[in-house]
């Protein structure tokens, strides 16, 4: 493997125009990319979507000009969720394109590969395109088999709309639907068009934060990094429902004003899951950030937990290794693997408000199925990313978890320029004061490489 590194734990990010999201580097990855992805999957259709950062539709023309020199017809969604194109990729047999630096502020882009399975392609296909992009390899192009654009917008949308449908159309008429009362945010991102043209066809009680993207708002003070703007506009007994900009992840605010991540929506789908004997092998994969009050109490219901890194293509992965059908991540991506291979914002809220409309409960109450160890996630800016067990041995860190009678993992951020400090125990002031050494620590160790 080379030691040079495009792919993060989400596809390629960076600021966009500078390397390696400049134009000259974009049309590169395009080639490579379409070269080595017909190869491996056989296939010659791609689906394109990106979102409503303002250096999206530059880069994803870049990219179709790559794809269609290599032969490939680019079916073209426009501004779309990267569950959609994942869905829409396994609905069609095609490879999935999505331009989108996902919660990321709007200089920030990224580039994301889908399989014709719906998944975000391997960490090895990923390192198989690097090596080619940085081989200097000249990618013969067959000139007599361009390909052609198709547009795919509407479309796309009807595909996707009546798949989620399904999956509320089965109780809207059992249940009462028009009891709940919503409250989206969609960050000003990818689901600003489409979720409210989806969500008014079926609730009644529902309204919309913003959904006014100008190219530089994306992200910016709301969505799902920031559900403390959605609680502030809530009226007695509505939900929050909160989406990033490419609508991979989701964020609840309940009835009570409690902010519910990821962890309490795999904690809720999973006792559903198995209650209604649905949990394949009675297993839930989980990635190392998820708080360990979430997996006791998965372990007292008799539930395995199979622990993976940061990503949900990870989780998705784990779930294809061990059989299962539920996983996800503290930060809102969950994967209903049985339904859909990559993690889906939209497509999860469904599935919780269902389970809500089939318990006859609020949100609040199946929340409270478990508390939550208290936990912080420190976050420290860093250009240099020294091996962490340099830096910490482990019997520093055990003899750490001992004292606080809890879990500390560290980690680098795979799309920001960030060391990762999560800690969580019984008593909140050892946690912070324990996160706090361990980030005065990495901050001296950094200084003195300097």
């Amino acid at each position: 493997m080379t030691d040079k590194k495009l792919f993060g734990t989400d596809g390629i990010r960076g600021i966009a125009g500078e390397f390696p999201l400049d134009k000259q580097f974009i049309t590169i990855i395009g080639n490579c990319s379409a070269y080595y992805l017909k190869k491996i999957f056989a296939v010659k259709k791609a689906i394109i979507g990106w979102d409503t950062r303002e250096s999206s539709e530059w880069i994803a023309k870049l990219l179709i000009n790559s794809f269609i020199k290599n032969g490939f017809n680019i079916y073209c969604a426009e501004v779309f969720t990267t569950g959609g194109i994942a869905f829409l990729c396994k609905k069609n047999n095609a490879v999935g394109i999505v331009v989108s630096a996902s919660h990321n502020p709007y200089q920030y882009n990224g580039i994301k590969f889908l399989s014709p399975a719906g998944v975000k392609i391997s960490v090895e296909t990923e390192e198989e395109i690097e090596k080619l992009i940085f081989s200097n390899k000249k990618i013969k192009v067959d000139k007599t088999a361009c390909g052609k654009i198709v547009p795919y917008k509407h479309e796309a949308e009807k595909i996707y709309f009546d798949f989620l449908t399904e999956r509320l159309k089965e109780i809207c008429s059992s249940f009462p639907i028009d009891s709940l009362s919503l409250v989206v945010d969609c960050g000003n991102g990818a689901t600003s068009m489409l979720v409210p043209k989806l969500f008014k066809k079926i609730f009644s009680k529902v309204r919309f934060i913003n959904i006014n993207p100008n190219g530089k708002n994306i992200n910016k003070n709301c969505g799902a990094l920031y559900p403390e703007v959605i609680k502030r506009e809530l009226n007695n007994d509505e939900i929050g429902i909160v989406f990033d900009g490419d609508a991979d992840r989701v964020i609840f605010v309940d009835e009570k004003k409690n902010i519910r991540d990821g962890d309490y929506i795999i904690g809720i789908l999973a006792n559903e899951y198995k209650k209604n004997k649905k949990l394949k092998n009675s297993l839930v994969v989980v990635s190392v950030m998820s708080n360990l009050g979430l997996l006791k109490f998965l372990w007292s219901k008799n539930i395995k937990v199979i622990q993976c890194p940061v990503g949900d293509k990870y989780v998705s992965e784990y779930l294809s290794q061990y059989g299962g059908n539920l996983g996800g991540e503290q930060a809102g991506h969950i994967v209903l693997y049985d339904l859909l291979q990559t993690g889906d914002g939209v497509l999860t809220a469904f599935e919780v408000i269902k389970t809500m409309l089939v318990n006859k409960k609020k949100l609040y109450q199946l929340c409270s199925i478990f508390k939550k160890y208290p936990q912080i996630i420190k976050n420290v800016e860093t250009q240099l990313k020294p091996p962490i067990e340099k830096i910490f041995d482990k019997k520093l860190l055990c003899d750490l978890e001992k004292k606080i009678d809890g879990r500390i993992v560290l980690r680098y951020s795979g799309t920001e320029p960030l060391f990762r400090i999560m800690v969580e125990g019984k008593n909140k002031i050892s946690v912070e004061k324990t996160a706090n050494f361990l980030a005065n620590k990495f901050l001296e160790y950094v200084n003195s490489c300097r």
